[in-house]
């Protein structure tokens, strides 16, 4: 390297005395680079150790300008920097490190836990929760430490279950399921329950929020409720376990458990089955004097087929006969089974003249099913009625597809037309034609095209006249 140096200064300088040959031209279609840079247009950086004039040092005494010299880019010699922590080009032998490159970390899986050290934390600190605390079980811990050991009893049950819980551990620790920590088990729900259960803890623990307050604020049912969670504890931790929403269907247990505690002689499992009337009922009297309330411990099933049945269908509004004989004793002298199948006129002669002086509600416990039949009869054509006024307001109109809140009822004289038009109709008419509805202009009527009519239609169908519906109190 020292040599090529050397010829390339001697090559600079010229020779005293002597007319020197103009430099060589570059090639035909190169622009020279008289600073010396390379063709990315960078600069080299200079040589370690030597000192290259930029000009040449002497100058010929000739009457012409000097050209400057083409000077060849040269390969740099790369030199260790002093301080290497300093240095921005990485060594040789390494891979660049690229900070927009997506780096994808794997989480270290939790240590596993012994059981050994498990049980020296709960013979020495079990009453305080110890245990559940090394096992990652924070909630329980802090339930032992304010309980001491839920009284005892949960520490001397994990005597005998702590492997269980510790194996339990280690697996959902090597799986990473964030779902596994959600899952409810049989053997916590039943520490809970004894002697928890009276203030509802294992139906806190299972999600069942409103019958924990219901235990809490009475005692577990006054323990009626607590004895039967009993033998229910495999199905409730099955449903809080399972995917089926709350709102779709209710508990058979939870209707069980309302119905035959003390709590359904207030009507607790009607208004869990959303019989609001037949709660208040059975609030001011005390479960119809106790007859209703054990009556319902045969028929509380049949009560929540029916209810998880009217919510698929959609359809509430059924009388039953169940219901019906139910009112009528001992409340029949009241006409109460009279107002339930909205016979109001009835019901207020018998509750004036007690039943008819007894003949009335003898009468009715032989003719009550003929009418709890004119009742629904009765119910359906309004049903029938109201989908044959939707289906004339809206041409589009299929029967059991919901189209929101529609008006039946007429405003100002005026019916819904279609998709929100209205036109002049009598009283107890639909407008015959959809889509067509006359106004008034000028003190005459005529045509209006609305949407969804048909252009060129004259002649137009007789006028739908609305069943009049009979007078209640029949």
């Amino acid at each position: 390297m020292s040599t090529e140096k050397e010829t390339l200064q001697r090559r600079s300088q010229p020779v005293p005395g002597e007319q020197q040959a103009p430099p060589a031209q570059p090639p035909s279609g190169f622009t020279p680079n008289p600073q010396g840079a390379n063709p990315n247009g960078h600069l080299p950086p200079p040589l370690h150790g030597a000192n290259l004039p930029s000009q040449p040092q002497n100058l010929p005494q000739g009457g012409y300008q000097q050209q400057p010299q083409y000077i060849y880019p040269q390969v740099p010699q790369y030199v260790l920097p002093q301080n290497p922590s300093l240095s921005q080009q990485p060594p040789t032998g390494y891979i660049p490190y690229n900070l927009n490159h997506p780096v994808m970390f794997c989480p270290t899986p939790a240590p596993k836990k012994s059981i050994l050290e498990a049980y020296l934390l709960l013979i020495v600190l079990g009453l305080f929760g110890g245990h559940h605390f090394y096992l990652r079980r924070p909630v329980w811990g802090i339930l032992y430490f304010f309980s001491f050991g839920l009284l005892g009893a949960g520490w001397l049950i994990d005597i005998f279950r702590l492997p269980v819980l510790v194996s339990r551990c280690n697996n959902d620790a090597s799986q990473q399921n964030p779902n596994l920590a959600k899952k409810k088990h049989l053997d916590d729900a039943y520490v809970l329950w004894f002697p928890g259960g009276f203030l509802g803890l294992h139906h806190f623990y299972l999600n069942n929020i409103g019958l924990g307050v219901l235990y809490l604020f009475t005692f577990g049912l006054f323990g009626v409720g607590w004895l039967i969670d009993a033998c229910l504890m495999p199905y409730h931790v099955k449903k809080a376990n399972s995917n089926i929403p709350d709102c779709i269907e209710k508990s058979t247990a939870a209707t069980c458990i309302l119905a035959v505690s003390p709590a359904g002689l207030l009507g607790a499992h009607h208004y869990y089955l959303n019989r609001i009337g037949f709660g208040l009922l059975y609030t001011f009297t005390f479960g119809i004097f106790g007859v209703g309330y054990i009556v319902d411990w045969c028929r509380f099933p049949i009560l929540l087929k029916r209810y998880n049945k009217s919510k698929e269908t959609g359809h509430t509004s059924h009388k039953h006969l169940d219901d019906a004989y139910l009112l009528w004793f001992p409340l029949g002298f009241l006409g109460f089974h009279h107002f339930y199948l909205n016979r109001p006129v009835w019901g207020l002669l018998y509750m004036f003249t007690f039943g008819l002086l007894g003949i009335g509600w003898l009468i009715d416990l032989c003719r009550m099913w003929k009418l709890v039949e004119n009742c629904n009869k009765e119910i359906d054509e309004r049903v029938h009625l109201t989908r044959n006024n939707r289906s004339v307001a809206n041409p589009n109109y299929i029967q059991g597809q919901y189209y929101g809140n529609m008006p039946t009822t007429t405003v100002r004289g005026h019916v819904p037309v279609s998709y929100g038009q209205f036109g002049p109709c009598p009283p107890g008419y639909s407008n015959p034609n959809p889509g067509i509805y006359p106004t008034q202009q000028n003190g005459e009527l005529t045509k209006t095209i609305g949407y969804g009519a048909v252009h060129g239609m004259n002649e137009q169908p007789p006028p739908y006249e609305a069943a009049s519906i009979p007078t209640k109190g029949h």
